[in-house]
Formats: structure tokens, sequence, C-alpha cells
């Protein structure tokens, strides 16, 4: 996932390309997408001079203030996760109810083990045959 300087918008993946404004991330591209430093008139591989404009340089500041506001929102988002897991886990209700879903599960997997192995395939062909209805 990438962040552009320029229009602000964040694009999933390993993009070369800003999704939003065109601009590539930090270097600059020939339309072969050779990778080229940011300062460079001409493709280092194959001499063209259409080179992509990149975003804006950002300061090494703002790059590490970014990644300790990341570091410092996972770390809460972990604690908070943790704490309410903790809470919830001391209910003797929720307690309860986990032991049963445990118990249905390893039943019912218990039961899919003993089915043969061409009804279990069968089974599977429908399941993948409806996905691929509803994908249509």
């Amino acid at each position: 996932m990438k962040h552009c300087f320029q229009c602000g918008h964040v694009t999933a993946g390993e993009p070369l390309f800003c999704n939003f404004c065109g601009r590539s991330y930090d270097v600059k591209l020939c339309p072969r997408h050779h990778v080229n430093p940011r300062f460079a008139d001409v493709c280092s591989q194959c001499g063209s001079r259409e080179l992509s404009t990149p975003q804006p340089k950002v300061s090494f500041w703002w790059k590490v203030l970014g990644f300790l506001l990341q570091v410092l929102s996972g770390t809460l988002l972990v604690l908070v996760s943790i704490t309410a897991g903790a809470q919830l886990l001391r209910s003797f209700a929720v307690q309860n109810s986990l032991i049963v879903l445990g118990l249905l599960l390893a039943v019912l997997w218990a039961v899919w083990k003993m089915l043969p192995e061409w009804f279990r395939k069968f089974i599977h062909y429908l399941w993948k045959r409806k996905g691929r209805r509803h994908e249509r």
C-alpha cells in the first residue's frame, strides 16, 4: 500500500503509479518501466527521454512521524482488542457458548471425516458449482 503525497490518496498493493493522479512513487519510470532516480533526465537502460513525473519529495522527519503514528495506532488497537477480549472471556455465558461451539465443530468435523470419500467430493463439487452460479 502506498500513499501519494501529490493527491493524498492511497493505492493498494505495490503499484508503480498512483491510481488517482498518475504520478510515480519516488522514482522516474520510462515507458518500459525501467526505474531511474528522481533527478534523471534520460532512462539509464533504454535511453528514453519520456520519463514519469514523481510525487513530491517528503522530508525524512515526515516519514518518521508517519511511521510512528502507524506504530502507535496499531499498538493502541491491539491493546484495546486484548482488553475487550479479556473482559468478554470473563463472562460465564460467553465461556459456555465457546465450549458449546467448539464441541459442535468437533462433532461436525468427525461426521465429515466419517463420510465416504465419493460423497465428500460430490458435496465439494456442488459447493463449488453453487459459488460459480452466484458469480454470474
